[in-house]
């Protein structure tokens, strides 16, 4: 009876392990509970880190860490997981995230902080690379669009649930409990990951020279990297100054703003899938790319001429939508251009960097241009620029023939 039932086991985790369904599922909960980890600080910070002698410079370098720990590693660990397979590097990745969620709740310095939020970033470069880079190696390339979208939209749902579910827990079980009730969520989705034996994907013999800039697609990484930058310097913007710009101009409150934000997250969330099947079955890369970047300045200006907060919340909602128009298609063609070498650690590593450069560009770009301008100016000059990249985008992705 014990060998049956050991049998009809195996056989299941067999099954799981060849269902590419199985595979974006838990894709889907990695980068989730990633997400959703991040989230939990925004409600519970500004209230216990004055208890600490954190003051509110120090909160945003505290918070900026995570960036560039994704900036610095994301590479590195793209490249180990081509080397060691991605199940390992998730699984670290995941007890890594749970040991930096856990010195959260413990910390009683601001040493403890700074030392979980790195160990947070280190975690993230690790399990977005190898997690998207699994998605990439198990999906048909026909349908891979569609399902980065789905595993992106994780991201979005991530963001709005997170600051929930903190600001619950922190309310009705204290400040500790915050952050170790979901530490061991995530070591219980590490524990998932380690039991399920999802292909290795190693690199073997010549693929192991394989560049991290292939010479002949040069051209088309660079508008990989121009369309991720400038989607995420958007968000960089957007996250610390769209509050503030709120709340002078329409004294819109805390609950306010998060109901904007969350309308930018379900845009974001719903339009993602949807972006991705739309380049699955017709291409349009450069409508979507280049005409999503373009319009999103639209939204941008349009959301700084509305009279009404219901106008800009109808303006961001659009945002939501043009931004993730132009970000999703990135996915495949980031795995085309690496596919041919096997390397789609890397492809991953490489876009989470870009990534993690406009997001860190844009917050210091944003408080650099404040000491000059008011609010409403630099966004105005956010929409130029992007509606300037749009129109390059357009013509580029034309000259390279993209579908």
């Amino acid at each position: 009876m014990d060998s049956r039932n050991a049998g009809r086991s195996l056989v299941l985790r067999e099954r799981i392990a060849a269902s590419p369904d199985a595979i974006l599922v838990l894709v889907v909960l990695v980068i989730f509970m990633d997400m959703m980890i991040y989230g939990l600080l925004i409600p519970v910070f500004p209230e216990y880190a004055p208890r600490l002698g954190v003051d509110e410079s120090i909160l945003g370098i505290i918070f900026g860490v995570y960036a560039a720990m994704l900036l610095l590693f994301s590479i590195p660990m793209g490249l180990f997981s081509d080397r060691a397979g991605r199940r390992p590097l998730i699984v670290i990745g995941m007890f890594l995230l749970a040991g930096a969620t856990a010195l959260f709740g413990f910390s009683t310095t601001i040493t403890h902080l700074f030392a979980a939020r790195l160990v947070q970033g280190v975690s993230a470069a690790a399990t977005w690379s190898a997690g998207l880079a699994l998605l990439a190696d198990t999906t048909d390339p026909s349908r891979l669009g569609e399902r980065m979208g789905i595993a992106l939209s994780a991201v979005a749902l991530g963001t709005v649930l997170g600051p929930v579910v903190g600001g619950l827990l922190f309310e009705y079980l204290g400040y500790v409990a915050t952050f170790l009730v979901p530490a061991v969520v995530v070591a219980t989705v590490g524990l998932l990951v380690l039991a399920i034996p999802v292909p290795s994907c190693r690199r073997e013999g010549e693929r192991e020279r394989a560049g991290m800039f292939p010479r002949r697609h040069l051209l088309p990484l660079a508008a990989c990297a121009v369309t991720a930058i400038a989607v995420s310097g958007t968000y960089g913007v957007l996250d610390p100054y769209l509050p503030v710009y709120l709340h002078i101009v329409f004294s819109a409150s805390p609950a306010t703003i998060g109901l904007v934000f969350a309308v930018l997250a379900i845009a974001a969330a719903v339009a993602q899938p949807a972006a991705g099947r739309i380049y699955d079955r017709y291409g349009g890369s450069r409508y979507l790319i280049g005409g999503g970047i373009l319009f999103s300045g639209v939204a941008i200006f349009a959301a700084m001429q509305a009279p009404t907060l219901p106008l800009v919340a109808a303006a961001i909602l659009t945002l939501g939508i043009t931004l993730s128009s132009a970000l999703v298609p990135v996915m495949p063609i980031m795995a085309s251009i690496y596919r041919d070498q096997g390397s789609q650690g890397v492809a991953y590593g490489m876009y989470n960097t870009f990534y993690s450069i406009g997001l860190t560009a844009g917050p210091f770009a944003g408080a650099a241009l404040l000491g000059h301008h008011p609010l409403t100016v630099i966004f105005l000059l956010q929409a130029g620029v992007l509606g300037v990249i749009g129109v390059f985008e357009y013509l580029l992705i034309g000259r390279l023939g993209w579908r």
